[in-house]
């Protein structure tokens, strides 16, 4: 990718990180000012570990985000040797990505994620210093059988930066909860001295994509889902799932279209407050002495972020649920990539700058 002369940064002797977090489907590859902790540039790849369990391998993966970082350091007037180390989280460290690191068992905190992380240098990635962020898994004991105790079992690559990220932005005090919607809900539990305690997934998000685009309900919900916060509705699918179940609370939406006057934003609604309510009933089921939490942290972007937020107020009035802003959701994962980066010993990466 070619750029005009003027429109590109002038190279100095400023320091640069770069963060890459690869999901299922997208990666984001992001250019951080060291110095600042600024985000100064960011490439999308529309490329995620999905690709290699359909290829087999992760020849694609590694070419995509091998040509965004290309574009990234290109546009920016940059070569390798101006970026000190890339942090890369999330299922980049799987066995579908390009270095597994395994999952560390919980309850971690940040100085557990430095210990385990794991500093390579990939052609790939331009022989840049990559700090490899393992994902974390919850403890279980050994003595018992997976059957027999399925629902104590949970696992989470990415949401632990996000997590420490988030933690380190507010001023949290006492045991909490962070939720992170997105195509899984993650409730992360944290223990008073921000240690996380351990996690909780469903697939909130898969089921409310999944349901709009392969069932009848396609033809009763954009594709969109929620355009515009409602929150009448959102509270009526949320009453809905809690006393008729949660497929019942989905046939709703077909006759709805059918037998009341509503936009496809006010059944989107009502779909997407039946979907939460369950979310939320997996957290009350498998934590004990929920009252005993201080507060709840909701991460993630809107609609979800906010519809949370609403409910969860509707429910215990003695919490304290923050929803974290925009920017905190934005700068989450920098700031905590950056914080493991920080606290690991400087003599793992090599002086770019110097070998120039």
């Amino acid at each position: 990718m070619h750029v005009q002369q003027d429109e590109k940064l002038k190279c100095g002797d400023e320091m640069f990180a770069i963060l890459i977090d690869s999901g299922t489907t997208n990666s984001r590859i992001r250019l951080i000012d060291s110095e600042t902790n600024q985000i100064t540039d960011s490439e999308k790849v529309r490329i995620g570990v999905r690709n290699t369990a359909i290829d087999g391998h992760n020849g694609e993966l590694k070419s995509h985000l091998h040509k965004g970082l290309g574009r990234l350091l290109e546009r920016n007037c940059l070569t390798a040797f101006d970026v000190e180390y890339i942090v890369a989280s999330g299922m980049i460290t799987s066995n579908l990505g390009l270095y597994e690191v395994p999952h560390i068992i919980a309850p971690a905190g940040v100085d557990d994620f430095v210990e385990s992380s794991k500093v390579v240098s990939l052609k790939e990635f331009y022989e840049i210093p990559c700090v490899f962020v393992p994902g974390m898994s919850n403890g279980v004991s050994d003595c018992i059988r997976p059957i027999d105790a399925i629902n104590q079992f949970d696992v989470m690559r990415g949401e632990e930066v996000e997590s420490i990220g988030l933690l380190k932005q507010m001023d949290l005090h006492g045991k909490g909860i962070i939720v992170l919607p997105g195509s899984h809900t993650k409730f992360v539990i944290v223990d008073h001295d921000r240690t996380l305690i351990s996690c909780l997934s469903t697939l909130g998000g898969e089921t409310l994509m999944a349901m709009q685009k392969e069932t009848i309900l396609s033809d009763s919900l954009s594709p969109n889902l929620v355009q515009e916060i409602d929150e009448a509705m959102l509270l009526k699918g949320f009453e809905a799932a809690k006393s008729y179940g949660l497929t019942r609370s989905f046939y709703h939406i077909r006759l709805l279209q059918l037998f009341e006057n509503l936009t496809e934003n006010e059944r989107a609604n009502y779909f997407v407050g039946s979907v939460i309510y369950n979310d939320i009933q997996s957290l009350f089921g498998s934590i004990e002495a929920i009252e005993d939490f201080d507060w709840i942290v909701i991460g993630g972007t809107n609609p979800l972020k906010r519809s949370f937020a609403y409910l969860l107020n509707q429910m215990r009035e003695k919490w304290k649920v923050i929803e974290a802003n925009d920017l905190q959701v934005e700068n989450s994962l920098v700031i905590g990539a950056q914080e493991i980066a920080n606290k690991m010993n400087r003599d793992r990466f090599v002086n770019r700058k110097e070998k120039k």
